[in-house]
């Protein structure tokens, strides 16, 4: 073999593991189900690195993990650590497999319809069962083990959506914020779907929220063309509509949702997810770019916001000294000599060796 070919087998080699090291394959044995469950862990990299910013980080449960974790947690990687991001916080990702679907996901036993074969429907009901391991199993097991915050949230797609309120009805306390996609709320003829709506909008749930997403699964041109359908699957899209239609008029929970037109059942978890992290923690954004803006107050802007990020994530946060050189150099480029002396400040008020060391190169 030739000695360059060799040198970019190796490079490769250690470049995926390098990759991999973001995400750990970990197990349980339930004694609830007595079998082995496993997860993969999404891990920042400054916590791999062990050069944690922050004590402890807000946790994604992920429902269908197997399926999920390459395009999630790449996503999660990229909006958090590449290029500056901060659109979503920093979090420790689990991505939950699967064993037997339909029994853990379905929230009670139904008989076999027009849209659950028979085969399916001898093994649904397993939805409350599977809260138990997750209450008490896989969730005190990852914040044994990992630097975990109190803050979590949960993504759930298709049976997994339904999985999802379910747990939201029964155990609205076990997560902070729940984002849904294209949820089967056909489910039991309907039935399932309005004993949800019923408790949400008779709840107390003013600091929970919960995000919907729907995709065009019926390839219709518009809302109104799927409401007036009659084909057999179109219940799918009419029933996830129609409750998020009514759901919006309630006050009860911060709730939103999003249409996909141009995406159906199987490709809308990737932008669902997306757009319900977004949603999430729309209130929560800070951009470098905030700078340009003639009233910026970098101390106070940076702190509220962290002291609001750090309520959020039930955890105390601070920006980092690498999160204030890169509001500097924006200031630098931008040519506001004033703004980056205030910057400087706050800088060396909150760092002043760290603040020391830099000012030296610069």
């Amino acid at each position: 073999m030739k000695p360059l070919l060799i040198m970019l087998l190796v490079w490769s080699s250690h470049l995926l593991a390098a990759q991999q090291t973001h995400i750990v394959l970990d197990s349980i044995h339930s004694n609830v189900l007595h079998e082995s469950r496993t997860f993969r862990v999404y891990i920042p990299k400054e916590i791999v690195e062990k050069k944690q910013k922050q004590a402890q980080y807000p946790v994604l449960y992920v429902l269908d993990g197997d399926d999920n974790y390459l395009a999630i947690s790449g996503m999660m990687h990229y909006l958090t650590e590449v290029n500056g991001n901060r659109i979503f916080p920093k979090m420790i990702v689990v991505f939950i497999n699967n064993t037997n679907r339909t029994r853990d996901l379905t929230p009670y036993r139904v008989n076999a319809s027009a849209m659950l074969p028979k085969a399916m429907a001898e093994v649904t009901g397993g939805a409350e069962t599977f809260t138990q391991v997750l209450e008490k199993e896989i969730i005190p097991y990852i914040n044994a083990k990992y630097p975990t915050s109190p803050y979590r949230a949960l993504v759930g797609h298709s049976f997994g959506g339904i999985f999802a309120l379910s747990v939201l009805q029964k155990h609205p306390d076990l997560f902070d914020d729940y984002i849904v996609i294209d949820p089967s709320l056909w489910y039991d003829d309907g039935r399932f779907s309005k004993s949800v709506l019923q408790t949400i909008q008779a709840g107390k749930l003013g600091n929970k929220s919960l995000f919907i997403g729907l995709a065009n699964t019926m390839n219709e041109p518009n809302l109104n063309k799927i409401l007036a359908s009659k084909a057999p699957f179109s219940v799918h899209e009419k029933s996830i509509l129609r409750f998020c239609q009514k759901l919006s008029h309630s006050n009860s929970m911060l709730f939103s949702y999003q249409y996909y037109p141009n995406d159906d059942h199987g490709s809308v978890p990737f932008v669902g997810v997306y757009d319900g992290l977004r949603a999430i923690f729309k209130a929560h954004q800070l951009s470098y770019y905030e700078v340009v803006k003639p009233n910026f107050d970098p101390e106070k802007r940076i702190k509220t916001y962290y002291n609001n990020l750090s309520a959020k994530l039930k955890t105390p946060l601070q920006i980092s000294p690498e999160e204030l050189e890169y509001f500097d150099l924006f200031y630098s480029i931008n040519q506001d000599q004033k703004g980056q002396k205030r910057l400087r400040i706050y800088y060396k008020k909150l760092y002043p060796n760290k603040y020391d060391e830099w000012l030296k190169k610069h």
